[in-house]
């Protein structure tokens, strides 16, 4: 391990977490699931710094929750209420309060109230039960009946023999149904089982086919009802809904067979299948079924105790599932009773039929006005009247920005899962270990973990059918919206598991939509089952219209079947044309015309068809009902309020159209609403609901009114109210019922948002409709207005008040806050070009930076808004400057604070090592590749992942490319393969893109997005078809290094490769041949390649610390190399005007370099703690992204690179020795980055250039300053002791002579000796001016440390042998015996200024004094740490000792009394290394592995002893305490928090949020936050706080107050 005695060694010879730049590469294992947290990279190895190796950080891994408790936890649980179309009063006695969680249109009744205050007397239940069972006592089974059938088949050989056994087999029906009856009064759960079963036997007594061929599925039946008859079956029906519930609604599902048998019949015959064969499977199946589920009710019999049916767990685990509201089934849109019955019976007898090989899938096409809905909603309904698993979802292109295709599978979860246990308890798994599942946007997850599995599992009980019905896809947006969808319907993804066919059986999915392309081509394929509506007999569309008229027009006076017909003819088989007609005739908005005037009307003109014949009934009936007459005065009203309507970006209800209506600027166009829109009854939806949004009833009108040669006069032209919806969006928000502070009444700033009881209620109740659409789409209204100087000046008002700050807030409750770069971009663009408001422009764009870099905050917590986000924001930012005075009781920033915007957007934290990042071209996504294998996609603007990792690769994702649509991401991973994957989900696409033989460095796509290219260590490239996922010709081969890193020219042309062979080549895409001679100049390893937006030019960065920059053409090398980088270059970028080149290092900076000039611009971006291994640029230019091995990406402001900015010097590793000067002006310091620095003990600032050793790995160990202070001494892991001379920076010497470490140097008072303590066991003193040196031998283990005492006669050394010893100057020998007492090595000794006593700190934990003269030890042991003391110094007067231990303390001692004088100072994130007193005895130095020195008073504890815990203070000053603390800590008995975790949280017990710290603006805040008693902390990059008058807790809203 070391060459000391590991065993005992507490100091590792470097600081692990630096990076070797020239290792080539991380060797490419499996990962191991990194954990969740993530400490600050520095922490990684610092507990190996100061500490022996067997003393390690123990970290341990979160365990997942027992997924078996969810399973043995209790819940309430919702149960259908299932009828069928006959008329049964048991079941329509059944009386369920309704779910108030479930939509209103779910059909779902939820029964957990009734039970649970169920009142019924015990006594009369089990009388009634037992009255009930003696009715049908001395019922035997029915003999007859086959028992224990091998197979159907056999059984219908034997058809004749039980042919007469019929009577026999119904007898338990006609029983079971006399007796059911009466049992009224039971429990709700035995209502519910009892009214299927009843229901089911009242089917087959009243209906029954008596065909011999379903004699067996009868006889079966006819056993469960004899099941139920037995023992006490009946009265334990109470106790076991589960299992009954699937035994009665297998039985309705089998009764429905059997009544409709001959209709299956009819359906198998047309599709040409075999009718015995296709029975024989069905009777199987539902045998089968049915014989399990009567063993679980027999084997549930067998339990003598009623088991608990509330599964209150379940439900909250459900609870807060994404759910569209309002996409259900409808009733109101059922086709008439009579018509469609071709259709709706083949559907029906599909879903019946549920074998294996039939199709999964149903698609029902046509065009609009054919009444695919009415059919959809038919059969929804119609599965719901029969009970069993089923959901409806409906698109509906006017609720587009619901964006209801992202939460579509997760609505169909909830609703199936509503309809049976089995299915609620799968689904209730799903998302009780995996939260996140609950609100993905990733439509793949959902579909296969949310509604697949969960299927599977719950088909494993029943097999009747579970029915999914899909209406209007088409109206789901684009094609690209609904792409992902059609994928996993039509069963065009990578997973098996989530192909149709690999769906239960009894899985019966329908989609309706029109036969859009996309659509056609997704669904068009053999495994789904298709029926078009123009494929529909003429002749039965016309029927269906006729009786669909001849029932809207009844009650009309000398109107019969002549009329209806030649309506019906006249329709061309459009309902929506028949309906509007039907409308139109019965209108009576018109004086003079009578019924039979408007059928003349109708059926007169020209014979138009398909879309022009909806089109001249949308006229007519806007002809009447603003006629021409009117049409000057009237036009403008209608076609401002249909304006409003249409161009709004989602639908509005009656009142927020009125409110947003009264704020428009004319006040002319104030017009009443709704006496437009009930004219208009027969045209738009919801139109007396005041609930509802209202919007056309059908899309064709949507589509007529919005096209000018369809609608002519009543052209609506959605721009012309564009800038009145921008006037009335802004002036809602400004209106008493807008926008305003704490809007939603959060009682505690100390819960995150997801927290908050309730909070999804309250958001809608506080911010309505209006509110909600103003909030998030004024800026868009804005931006597709015409410039208008008054509504610049109304947009100007609105940056200026706390408006702007409410908006933020509401948009963070309604979790929006992304949509705010929209619009404030939008703004900002909408300004251009405007010098008089150029002020307006820069609020936006101050807004923007605001939002773009506390986001994350403001979504975790709103009240932070306020508390934390606002008083961190730079002090020069106009939000800060504008609205933080309005705010006096937050956080006041009293020192540090920072001034401008910084480099540094944000820093979003990764699960792993990130090896590349990619950004989308929409500017909106990054991408990255991890150690851990995943890849994850972030939004840039949040932060937030927008779903889970990707994964599939097995090993390190090296890189990863965006198609040049944003729509595909390609992989490249060191398991040899290259990946695909749908960039908007997640999924992957296609298999594995595999030939390589080595683990692939590098991805590129070309720009038309249909070739990939990969860089291999194999050694080659290789260009792949992105479609079909083949190798496009044959590898390319010529590089004799690993392939590092590719790229493609702009015109997709050609291949540029770098290589470790230090070359970089081009090569030519369609040949796949190299284009000239390598590129050669690099000395190393050449890591990445770039291509400049001309094509022109290539850019490579290289191990040689150097970027060059060659001829595309002629591959000469351009200009001279960039040089700047300490360590290898990366990565490397280029913005796109082309004049720029961003490039990460090795040296964990990122530097922009002019290409034509060759200089680097501004200062380098320093904020990564480990190699910056990818970078990229956003399409804009004003954004580069940056990955590094410390597992973050990070997120930089271009526009901020040029100037200067301030950045806190500091050490890169653990501060491992102090020193003071003699004059008390500066502090000495070495460090484990193998430097030395220098500062000055007032402001923290480097005096000096950082003093390096040679060798860059070792570490400094110990550092001493001589008397004059001109001169430095260090001891270092390379066995050799430096000489400084301070005011040079130069080194002046080196002493060699120590085989190991030195851990410990000092400097007599007169200059001319060096004493070192080592490794290897000895101490050496040097003589400076004569060079001579002799070694003093007596400890037999390391020494720790050596010192020297004031006259320099005396030496002390401490040593891991647990003794001190003391020796003469002169002679080098021992002046006595060892000191012993310490049980553990003595790690550091001090003198005093008297030369009189010895103090000691030790791995015992103990401080001990010892007399100088005679070797005893002093008094009892110092006691009080808590583990090693590293560290002891002696104030200059002889009365303080001060200490520095592994317990991250610092204390101070009573030389006299041994009493520790006040509380410990605390503040220091790691070991306490080593301390220094300042010559006038005032101030204290103390070095930690943290990284930080920090200098603290001195007398500080004598002057505020009574300064205890609990106290929250992150200022020298102990005035600026948090004021009421403890309201916060709650008596805990954690300490108080002292910095903030890796996101800037403090964080108090159970997690309480006390504020919020943005590192990228203080990244010290994580481990050095100022404490009580700091003078400085060194680097000094953090913030000075008072937070006397913070409002917090409870008390939070009062932050406004004064």
């Amino acid at each position: 391990l070391n060459e000391d005695h590991p065993q005992k060694k507490r100091r590792v010879s470097q600081n692990q977490s630096r990076s070797n730049s020239h290792l080539p590469e991380e060797q490419g294992q499996r990962p191991v699931n990194a954990s969740s947290s993530l400490p600050h990279p520095r922490n990684e190895s610092r507990r190996g710094l100061l500490r022996s190796f067997g003393k390690r950080i123990a970290r341990s891994a979160g365990q997942s929750p027992n997924p078996e408790s969810t399973a043995a936890s209790s819940s309430r649980q919702a149960l259908p209420h299932s009828q069928t179309n006959q008329d049964l009063s048991l079941l329509t006695t059944i009386t369920l309060e309704p779910n108030p969680d479930q939509s209103s249109d779910s059909g779902v009744a939820n029964i957990s109230s009734t039970i649970t205050s169920d009142k019924s007397d015990p006594k009369l239940v089990q009388a009634t039960l037992a009255k009930a069972k003696a009715g049908v006592d001395g019922i035997g089974l029915i003999s007859g009946r086959v028992e224990n059938v091998a197979s159907a088949s056999d059984h219908l050989q034997s058809v004749p023999d039980t042919i007469d056994s019929f009577s026999k087999i119904l007898k338990p029906f006609e029983q079971f149904h006399s007796v059911a009856t009466t049992l009224a009064n039971v429990h709700p759960y035995a209502k519910v089982a009892l009214g299927i079963f009843t229901c089911a036997s009242k089917m087959i007594l009243d209906q029954a086919n008596r065909d011999v061929e379903v004699s067996q599925l009868l006889s079966k039946i006819s056993d469960v009802y004899a099941l139920l008859m037995e023992g006490e079956g009946l009265a334990r029906i109470a106790s076991m809904p589960e299992i009954c519930e699937k035994i009665a609604r297998q039985t309705l599902e089998c009764a429905d067979f059997v009544v409709h048998y001959s209709d299956m019949k009819s359906f198998w015959r047309r599709l040409r299948k075999h009718v015995f064969k296709e029975t024989e499977a069905t009777i199987q199946r539902h045998t089968e079924v049915l014989d399990n589920l009567m063993q679980q009710f027999r084997d549930k019999m067998a339990l003598t105790n009623t088991e608990t049916v509330h599964r209150i767990a379940e439900d909250q685990d459900i609870n807060g599932m994404e759910f569209v509201r309002g996409a259900g089934r409808n009733t109101a849109k059922n086709c008439l009773p009579g018509t469609r019955e071709d259709i709706l019976s083949d559907i029906k007898c599909w879903i019946r039929s549920t074998g294996e090989d039939e199709p999964r899938i149903l698609w029902l096409s046509g065009t609009a006005g054919k009444g695919k809905s009415a059919i959809a909603h038919t059969i929804a309904n119609w599965s719901h009247e029969r009970g069993g698993m089923r959901a409806c979802f409906c698109f509906d292109r006017t609720r587009e920005a619901e964006r209801r295709h992202e939460k579509i599978f997760t609505t169909i979860a909830r609703d199936l899962a509503d309809c049976d246990f089995t299915m609620r308890g799968a689904l209730a798994r799903a998302v009780h270990d995996d939260n996140e599942l609950k609100h993905t946007i990733d439509i793949s997850r959902q579909w296969q973990e949310l509604v697949v599995g969960p299927m599977r599992e719950a088909s494993k009980a029943i097999t009747a059918p579970v029915q999914i019905v899909i209406d209007a896809l088409d109206e789901s947006g684009d094609a690209n919206t609904r792409e992902q969808i059609l994928r996993l319907l039509s069963g065009k993804t990578d997973a098996p598991s989530s192909q149709p066919a690999e769906l239960p059986a009894n899985a019966r999915i329908i989609i309706i939509s029109r036969p859009l392309q996309d659509i056609r081509d997704a669904l068009y394929a053999s495994h789904a089952h298709h029926i078009s509506m123009d494929d529909i007999p003429p002749a039965s569309t016309h029927n269906d219209i006729q009786l669909y008229i001849s029932n809207r027009l009844e009650g009309l006076r000398n109107f019969n079947d002549a009329h209806f017909n030649t309506l019906a003819e006249k329709s061309d088989g459009l309902f929506e044309w028949a309906r509007l007609a039907c409308e139109y005739i019965k209108g009576t908005n018109k004086v003079g015309l009578s019924p039979a005037d408007r059928f003349d009307a109708v059926v007169a003109g020209t014979s138009e068809t398909g879309t022009r014949l909806l089109d001249m009934m949308y006229a007519r009936i806007l002809e009447e009902i603003v006629p021409k007459n009117e049409r000057r005065e009237a036009m403008p009203v209608f076609c401002s309020v249909m304006g409003q309507i249409l161009a709004s970006l989602e639908p509005l209800p009656m009142p927020a159209l009125k409110v947003m209506r009264l704020h428009f600027p004319d006040g002319r166009s104030h017009y009443n609403v709704e006496n437009v829109i009930r004219s208009l009854g027969s045209l738009m939806t919801n139109i007396t609901d005041p609930q509802t949004p209202i919007r056309p009833l059908h899309a064709s009108f949507y589509d007529f009114l919005t096209d000018k040669s369809r609608s002519h006069d009543f052209f609506v032209d959605r721009s012309l109210v564009q800038g009145d919806l921008a006037f009335a969006s802004l002036r809602v928000m400004a209106s008493k019922r807008g926008l305003r502070f704490n809007i939603c009444s959060l009682e505690n700033s100390y819960l995150p948002n997801s927290s908050v009881p309730d909070l999804e209620n309250r958001v809608k109740k506080s911010i309505p409709a209006q509110l909600s659409y103003s909030s998030r789409f004024w800026g868009t209204h804005v931006g597709t207005t015409s410039f208008e100087s008054s509504l610049a000046k109304e947009v100007e008002a609105f940056f200026d008040g706390e408006r702007l700050l409410w908006w933020l807030e509401a948009l963070a409750l309604m979790k929006s806050l992304s949509s705010s770069a929209v619009t404030l971009l939008s703004i900002a663009k909408w300004f251009s070009g405007h010098a008089e408001f150029t002020h307006v422009s820069d609020a936006a764009a101050d807004t923007l930076r605001f939002v773009r870099t506390f986001a994350t905050t403001i979504l975790r917590s709103t009240p932070h808004l306020y508390l934390s986000v606002l008083p961190f924001a730079p002090r020069q930012s106009r939000m800060f400057r504008r609205f933080a005075p309005q705010f006096p009781c937050t956080p006041r920033i009293v020192a540090g604070h920072v001034e401008n915007w910084p480099q540094m957007e944000k820093i979003i934290h990764a699960n792993g090592k990130v090896y590349s990042v990619a950004m989308a071209p929409d500017g909106k996504r990054i991408a990255c590749g991890l150690s851990d294998a995943t890849i994850q996609v972030w939004d840039i603007e949040t932060g937030e992942a927008l779903y889970a990792p990707l994964q599939g690769h097995t090993s390190i994702a090296w890189s990863v490319a965006f198609s040049p649509d944003g729509h595909r991401i390609v992989s490249g991973s060191y398991d040899k393969t290259v990946r695909v994957w749908d960039a908007k989900t997640g999924e992957a696409l296609g298999s594995p893109l595999q030939g390589h033989a080595c683990g692939v460095r590098s991805v590129a796509i070309s720009p038309d997005g249909k070739r990939i290219v990969s860089g291999s260590a194999d050694n080659t490239v290789r260009v792949w078809d992105m479609e079909t996922c083949e190798a496009f010709g044959v590898p390319l081969q010529g590089h004799t290094g690993v392939v590092l890193s590719v790229t493609l020219s702009p015109d997709g042309k050609r291949i540029v490769s770098g290589s470790a062979d230090r070359t970089v080549r081009v090569w030519d895409m369609d040949t796949c041949k190299a284009l000239g001679a390598p590129l050669q100049g690099h000395t190393h390893w050449v890591w990445c390649v770039a291509i400049t937006p001309d094509g022109k030019r290539i850019v490579s960065g290289s191990q040689d610390n150097t970027i060059r920059a060659w001829d595309m053409e002629t591959g000469e090398a351009l200009g001279v190399p960039l040089q700047g980088h300490a360590g290898s270059v990366m990565s490397v970028a280029i913005l796109p005007h082309g004049n720029r080149i961003v490039s990460g290092s090795a040296d964990r900076t990122i530097r922009l370099w002019d290409t034509i000039t060759s200089k680097a611009l501004g200062s380098p971006l320093e904020g990564h703690t480990d190699n910056i291994r990818s970078v990229a640029i956003s399409p804009d230019g004003n954004r580069i992204v940056s990955g590094s091995r410390d597992r973050t990406i990070r997120v930089w402001n271009t526009d901020a690179i040029v100037g200067k900015t301030s950045v806190a010097e500091s050490h890169t590793g653990s501060v491992t020795s102090v020193a003071i000067s003699p004059d008390g002006r500066r502090i000495v310091s070495g460090s484990g980055d193998a430097t030395v620095r220098v500062w000055d003990i007032e402001t923290g600032e480097a005096l000096v250039d950082p003093l390096e050793i040679k060798k860059q790995f070792d570490s400094v160990l110990s550092v001493a300053i001589s008397s004059t202070g001109k001169g430095i001494v260090s001891g270092s892991t390379d066995s050799n002791i430096y000489m400084w001379n301070v005011e040079t920076g130069e080194e002046s010497g080196v002493l060699q002579g120590h085989t190991y470490s030195v851990w410990s140097v000092a400097i007599s008072p007169d200059r001319n000796r060096i004493v070192s303590g080592s490794g290897d066991g000895t101490i050496r003193v040097w003589h400076i001016d004569t060079g001579e040196v002799y070694s003093l031998s007596g400890h037999f283990d390391v020494v720790w440390s050596v010192a020297i005492s004031s006259d320099g006669q005396r030496i002390v050394s401490g040593s891991d042998d647990e003794t001190i010893q003391v020796w003469d100057m002169g002679t080098g020998k021992a002046s006595s015996a060892p000191l012993r007492g310490h049980t553990g090595g003595v790690l550091s000794v001090a003198i005093s200024p008297d030369v009189c006593r010895i103090v000691s700190g030790s791995r015992d934990m103990t401080i001990r004094v010892w007399n100088m003269g005679t070797g005893e030890l002093l008094g009892a042991p110092l006691q009080g740490h808590t583990d090693w003391v590293n560290a002891v110094a002696i104030s200059p007067d002889g009365n303080r000792i001060v200490s520095g231990s592994e317990d991250k303390t610092v204390r101070v001692w009573d030389m006299h009394t041994g009493k520790g004088v006040g509380a410990p100072f605390r503040g220091h994130a790691a070991s306490v290394v080593s301390v220094a007193i300042s010559p006038d005895g005032k101030r204290i130095v103390s070095g930690s592995e943290d990284g930080t020195i920090r200098v603290w008073d001195l007398d500080f504890p004598n002057r505020h002893q009574q300064f205890e815990a609990p106290v929250m203070c992150f200022s020298s000053n102990p005035a600026h305490a948090l004021h009421s603390a403890s309201s916060f800590l709650r008596d805990s008995e954690t300490p108080a928090p002292l910095y903030t975790n890796w996101e800037g949280w403090i964080v108090g017990p159970e997690g309480r949020l006390l504020l919020w710290i943005p590192l990228n603006l203080y990244p010290g805040a994580m481990d050095r936050m100022y404490t009580p008693g700091h003078m400085l902390v060194i680097p000094n990059d953090i913030p000075h706080l008072d937070l006397s008058r913070v409002a917090h807790g409870t008390s939070w809203h009062k932050c406004r107050e004064e």
